[in-house]
């Protein structure tokens, strides 16, 4: 278990950037802060570290699908 109240860092990377999320456990909620907004989440089977993990991959990917979908309709190098 990990201990509560301690706010820990985790960095990943896309091949392009490394993408960053701080997160803390606190009651058994894990609180992440990916992209700028707050996730909570009841801690589960797996680590925190894990949990947080995953969370920003999905950040990562969902970023990425959004990026694709504003190039298709507005063509390329279009950020919105």
């Amino acid at each position: 278990m990990q201990e509560e109240s301690i706010v820990r860092d985790i960095e990943i990377s896309d091949g392009r950037q490394v993408h960053k999320a701080s997160y803390y456990v606190e009651n058994g909620m894990l609180h992440a802060r990916i992209g700028g907004k707050m996730i909570s989440l009841v801690t589960g089977a797996e680590t925190s570290d894990e949990a947080v993990r995953r969370l920003l991959s999905g950040h990562i990917q969902t970023k990425a699908w959004r990026q694709r979908l504003a190039e298709r309709w507005f063509g390329p190098g279009t950020s919105r």
